[in-house]
């Protein structure tokens, strides 16, 4: 079936709606096709007003094409202005999304530690310092990650009993044992 896909001209500003291998529906405007590559760009109708997604697929990851229809209109040839601000505003968030993450993942870790860091960061602000997770910027839980390796000095006790108390019920939670 891949060869009869191969062969349809994908005119740019046809309607289409393909089934990919993977069985997924997919329908848009052919927004642009480059032969060489087999690379087919498709518009389609985005979630808000006025907002269009652009998608490429391999041609060769066409199952089928379920219809392949001009359209009512002439196709729109211009493409919108890109506002670089606003751009340069999207990366940068979602680069400090990303460190955010990175930095609540345990490098060199168990799964059961990360386990645990992810509950007690449901509650309480945690950051990993090494293998040691950072409670609230004054309690520390080291390996075994239990509550007698819960540790802070005297002037954050009522803190690290608290730790440990939901430390305690996290790790029954998760089914752990060691509380």
């Amino acid at each position: 079936m891949a060869a009869a896909v191969e062969s349809i001209s994908w005119t740019v500003g046809n309607n289409v709606k393909l089934r990919t291998a993977q069985g997924e529906e997919v329908s848009g405007q052919v927004f642009a096709y480059d032969q060489p590559s087999s690379l087919l760009v498709l518009k389609e109708v985005g979630a808000h007003s006025g907002v269009n997604n652009i998608r490429i697929i391999k041609t060769s990851g066409v199952q089928a094409v379920i219809s392949d229809a001009k359209p009512d209109q002439p196709f729109d040839m211009e493409l919108p202005a890109v506002d670089l601000e606003r751009c340069r505003k999207r990366e940068e968030k979602a680069l400090q999304q990303a460190e955010f993450e990175s930095s609540r993942v345990g490098e060199g870790v168990t799964k059961e530690a990360q386990a645990i860091f992810e509950s007690l960061a449901k509650t309480m602000p945690c950051v990993w310092r090494g293998k040691t997770i950072i409670v609230l910027d004054s309690v520390s839980v080291e390996d075994p990650y239990t509550p007698d390796a819960t540790h802070s000095d005297a002037d954050h006790a009522a803190t690290r009993d608290r730790v440990r108390m939901v430390l305690h019920r996290e790790r029954e939670r998760l089914g752990l044992p060691g509380n």
